[in-house]
Protein backbone atom coordinates (compact mmCIF):
# COMPACT_ATOMS: atom_id res chain seq x y z
CA UNK A 1 0.00 0.00 0.00
CA UNK A 2 1.22 3.53 -1.10
CA UNK A 3 1.71 5.88 1.30
CA UNK A 4 -0.32 8.73 1.13
CA UNK A 5 0.51 12.36 2.09
CA UNK A 6 -1.23 15.55 2.43
CA UNK A 7 -0.08 18.43 1.25
CA UNK A 8 -1.28 21.90 2.84
CA UNK A 9 -2.10 25.38 0.94
CA UNK A 10 -2.35 27.15 3.85
CA UNK A 11 -3.86 30.24 1.90
CA UNK A 12 -6.56 28.55 0.34
CA UNK A 13 -7.47 26.67 3.97
CA UNK A 14 -7.69 29.65 5.42
CA UNK A 15 -9.33 31.03 2.82
CA UNK A 16 -12.13 28.15 3.16
CA UNK A 17 -12.07 28.52 7.29
CA UNK A 18 -12.91 32.14 6.38
CA UNK A 19 -15.92 30.76 3.88
CA UNK A 20 -16.92 28.75 6.37
CA UNK A 21 -17.41 30.99 9.27
CA UNK A 22 -19.33 33.38 7.28
CA UNK A 23 -21.84 31.09 6.27
CA UNK A 24 -22.18 30.33 9.98
CA UNK A 25 -22.67 33.92 10.53
CA UNK A 26 -25.21 34.19 7.62
CA UNK A 27 -26.99 31.24 8.85
CA UNK A 28 -26.85 32.62 12.20
CA UNK A 29 -28.11 36.15 10.64
CA UNK A 30 -31.15 34.12 8.68
CA UNK A 31 -32.09 32.41 11.50
CA UNK A 32 -32.56 35.41 13.69
CA UNK A 33 -34.52 37.09 11.11
CA UNK A 34 -36.18 35.01 8.62
CA UNK A 35 -36.51 32.27 11.66
CA UNK A 36 -37.57 34.62 14.23
CA UNK A 37 -40.73 35.87 11.71
CA UNK A 38 -41.57 32.48 10.87
CA UNK A 39 -42.28 31.81 14.58
CA UNK A 40 -43.79 35.32 14.76
CA UNK A 41 -46.25 34.80 11.82
CA UNK A 42 -47.10 31.09 13.26
CA UNK A 43 -47.54 32.21 17.17
CA UNK A 44 -51.23 33.07 16.46
CA UNK A 45 -52.15 29.83 14.68
CA UNK A 46 -53.65 31.13 11.51
CA UNK A 47 -54.78 27.53 10.74
CA UNK A 48 -57.72 28.01 12.92
CA UNK A 49 -58.41 26.59 16.63
CA UNK A 50 -60.96 23.94 15.45
CA UNK A 51 -60.12 20.11 16.03
CA UNK A 52 -58.02 19.55 12.47
CA UNK A 53 -56.26 23.18 13.65
CA UNK A 54 -55.59 22.12 17.33
CA UNK A 55 -54.17 18.97 15.50
CA UNK A 56 -51.63 20.62 13.00
CA UNK A 57 -50.87 23.29 15.74
CA UNK A 58 -49.85 20.44 17.83
CA UNK A 59 -47.72 18.30 15.18
CA UNK A 60 -46.21 22.36 13.56
CA UNK A 61 -45.09 23.41 16.52
CA UNK A 62 -42.84 20.66 17.49
CA UNK A 63 -41.74 20.69 13.86
CA UNK A 64 -41.02 24.08 13.84
CA UNK A 65 -39.38 24.18 17.45
CA UNK A 66 -37.41 21.26 16.10
CA UNK A 67 -36.28 23.05 12.56
CA UNK A 68 -35.55 26.67 14.24
CA UNK A 69 -33.22 24.51 17.00
CA UNK A 70 -31.22 22.75 13.82
CA UNK A 71 -30.86 25.67 12.03
CA UNK A 72 -29.37 27.59 15.41
CA UNK A 73 -27.12 24.58 15.81
CA UNK A 74 -25.98 24.34 12.74
CA UNK A 75 -25.12 27.71 12.46
CA UNK A 76 -23.03 28.08 15.21
CA UNK A 77 -21.31 24.59 14.15
CA UNK A 78 -20.04 25.65 10.87
CA UNK A 79 -18.91 29.01 12.45
CA UNK A 80 -16.97 26.52 14.69
CA UNK A 81 -15.71 24.21 12.25
CA UNK A 82 -14.51 27.24 10.24
CA UNK A 83 -12.37 28.66 13.58
CA UNK A 84 -11.12 25.29 13.88
CA UNK A 85 -10.29 24.49 10.52
CA UNK A 86 -8.04 28.10 10.92
CA UNK A 87 -6.61 26.62 14.29
CA UNK A 88 -5.41 23.62 12.59
CA UNK A 89 -3.54 25.36 9.45
CA UNK A 90 -2.28 28.18 12.06
CA UNK A 91 -0.80 24.78 14.53
CA UNK A 92 0.18 22.69 11.05
CA UNK A 93 2.05 26.08 9.91
CA UNK A 94 4.01 26.47 13.42
CA UNK A 95 4.71 22.70 13.19
CA UNK A 96 6.48 22.41 10.24
CA UNK A 97 8.21 25.73 10.85
CA UNK A 98 9.66 24.29 13.83
CA UNK A 99 10.56 21.18 11.98
CA UNK A 100 12.39 23.10 9.83
CA UNK A 101 14.17 25.12 12.17
CA UNK A 102 15.58 21.91 14.02
CA UNK A 103 16.38 20.41 10.99
CA UNK A 104 18.52 23.52 9.58
CA UNK A 105 20.19 23.09 13.11
CA UNK A 106 21.03 19.56 13.20
CA UNK A 107 22.72 20.41 9.92
CA UNK A 108 24.52 23.21 10.73
CA UNK A 109 26.04 20.75 14.01
CA UNK A 110 26.99 18.24 11.95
Amino acid sequence: MAEEQLYLEPTRAMAGARDMQAAGRRLKELRNTTGAEIAALSAKPPWGNDDVGAAFEKTYRTAEQQTLDAWEKLAAYLEGLGAAVALTVQRNMQTDAGAADRISRAGKRA
